[in-house]
């Protein structure tokens, strides 16, 4: 139901062409999610629409392609003041003579940011 839920949104010319999904992996498997942020990317390139998502699953990381300068990856947190700030975070570079890391992985090794560093 949520995928054809997504599916909608992207597709339908009633939607917006700026709008926002908050939690999109709620209740999907890790592997659906990676598999359908590649086609969500591709739906809002065709349809022409911009999307802000949030998600604290690391899977949906593994959807995205950050080379792409259409698609950015942002840590959102608030300073000790409370104020928002929002972090783009690059590509991460592999390191010479290793793999390069699934996003996923970047990201729950603290490679990426927005992982809180209280616990």
């Amino acid at each position: 139901m949520f995928l054809l839920f997504y599916l909608c949104l992207f597709l339908s010319p009633q939607t917006p062409k700026f709008f926002a999904i908050d939690n999109i992996d709620a209740s999907l498997n890790p592997k659906l999610c990676a598999e359908m942020m590649r086609r969500l990317v591709a739906l809002a390139k065709q349809e022409d629409k911009q999307v802000v998502i949030t998600t604290h699953n690391p899977a949906i990381l593994d959807g995205l392609d950050l080379t792409d300068k259409e698609q950015m990856l942002y840590a959102i947190q608030r300073n000790e003041k409370g104020r928002t700030i929002a972090q783009r975070i690059p590509a991460p570079k592999p390191q010479p003579g290793e793999p390069a890391l699934k996003l996923s992985h970047a990201y729950l090794r603290g490679l990426l940011g927005g992982v809180p560093k209280n616990f």
